[in-house]
């Protein structure tokens, strides 16, 4: 059996099981559905630059193309032909790679249940696919970002203390951090913060801070956007990781990542905030997504289904993001 739900655990089942393989117009709908109902805890997948490159093949290079900025003076002197300059690019290559998740169902389980088997594995795969993703770029600007300001000017995370809890000063920090770097805002309006639940906790009660359910447009609203201050919108999602106080094990969405941080304060645990610009990280999809069905198995007793995707994702400009750490 492929690994995923346990069929004897599974909320599941329609009452009418057959032993005939879906229908390519049923498959169809069930593909629809599983990014229709993945799209509300996707948080950080909105702001990724993203990249449709069809038909690579997997384990191949997609790359983003970044022209260099134009240098030296533009004065002109009269009767004076003006000097030309060479248009200069680099390339920022993103290798795609295969992703999935295969679960399967049996044939008593879905002719036995009270309810719709093949919708509740799809649920189930869509919620899947949307951790799976947000959490690879998250991890990906984990990593690359090139700047961490922890709070109350502490110079390290072994530092970190209980009271140093996440305020406007940092914020402010993080603003100019990423305007000296020459961050661009998203959509020109302002940066984008991703704080964990915790964190925002405590910078809403600073009396500058505005709640988005007072903003003019609320229509334009980020999913998951809860305020902003200044020049930042904040979004939260428990996707944003701590790192324990025993022994430094990070914790992303109230689970046990697996991945030890190997530096961390024995004081308060210590939350990992990510501020970004525009064009920070990258997406690159050669094939979107979808789902697949694997056909009947054992003479018709197992059903299996899966999501299937090709695409990478990695730092386009490193400045334009930063982590903010805090208790």
């Amino acid at each position: 059996m492929a690994s995923g739900i346990n069929v004897a655990t599974a909320t599941a089942g329609s009452s009418g099981g057959t032993a005939s393989q879906l229908s390519s117009n049923i498959m169809t709908i069930y593909s629809q559905e599983v990014l229709f109902r993945a799209q509300p805890i996707l948080r950080f997948e909105a702001f990724a630059s993203r990249k449709d490159e069809l038909g690579v093949a997997p384990g191949l290079t997609v790359s983003f193309l970044r022209y260099n900025r134009l240098t030296g003076a533009a004065a002109l002197t009269e009767n004076t032909d003006m000097t030309t300059d060479t248009l200069t690019s680099s390339l920022i290559p993103i290798t795609v790679a295969e992703n999935g998740k295969a679960i399967a169902v049996s044939e008593l389980l879905l002719r036995s249940s009270f309810t719709d088997v093949m919708s509740d594995a799809a649920l189930s795969l869509g919620q899947h696919l949307a951790r799976h993703r947000d959490g690879q770029i998250r991890d990906v600007l984990l990593a690359g970002a090139t700047t961490t300001k922890w709070q109350n000017a502490r110079t390290g995370r072994a530092q970190v203390q209980a009271g140093d809890l996440l305020n406007t000063d940092l914020i402010r920090e993080g603003v100019e951090t990423l305007a000296s770097a020459r961050a661009p805002k998203i959509l020109g309006d302002a940066y984008v913060c991703f704080i964990h639940p915790h964190q925002a906790r405590y910078l809403r009660t600073d009396p500058d801070w505005v709640s988005a359910s007072h903003y003019g447009a609320p229509t334009q609203i980020f999913a998951g956007e809860i305020g902003r201050f200044e020049d930042v919108r904040f979004i939260e999602t428990t996707q944003i990781p701590y790192i324990d106080t025993v022994d430094g094990s990070i914790y992303a969405d109230g689970t046990d990542t697996g991945v030890n941080a190997g530096t961390y304060s024995s004081l308060a645990n210590t939350y990992q905030g990510i501020m970004i610009g525009d064009h920070a990280v990258g997406l690159a999809v050669s094939l979107e997504a979808e789902l697949r069905d694997n056909g009947i198995k054992d003479f018709g007793r197992r059903h299996e289904l899966a999501w299937y995707g090709i695409w990478g994702i990695g730092m386009i400009e490193s400045g334009h993001a930063l982590v903010l750490e805090s208790a």
